[in-house]
């Protein structure tokens, strides 16, 4: 009943360390803020849902937003509702 993506992350270890990183070190009281780019298909949503999930089992607050192409002309766009 529809298509299942594997849980595994190809070729983002080190993009998914970093983002754990990031998140270690606001546990600290540190600010931090990250931005996932690349390419179109290169795997930026599936790297951010993983780090979601790890970031909300550990009681976390995870926080995202996408840019679309047709609302660039509409300010802040990406971080909407």
């Amino acid at each position: 009943s529809g298509l299942k993506l594997p849980d595994t992350i190809y070729g983002q270890r080190n993009e998914l360390k970093s983002l754990k990183e990031c998140y270690n070190h606001s546990l600290k009281g540190n600010h931090e803020f990250a931005i996932i780019a690349g390419p179109s298909g290169s795997g930026k949503t599936v790297l951010a849902n993983r780090f979601a999930e790890i970031v909300a089992v550990d009681g976390g607050l995870f926080l995202s937003g996408k840019f679309d192409q047709l609302q660039q002309a509409t300010p802040f766009s990406a971080l909407s509702l």
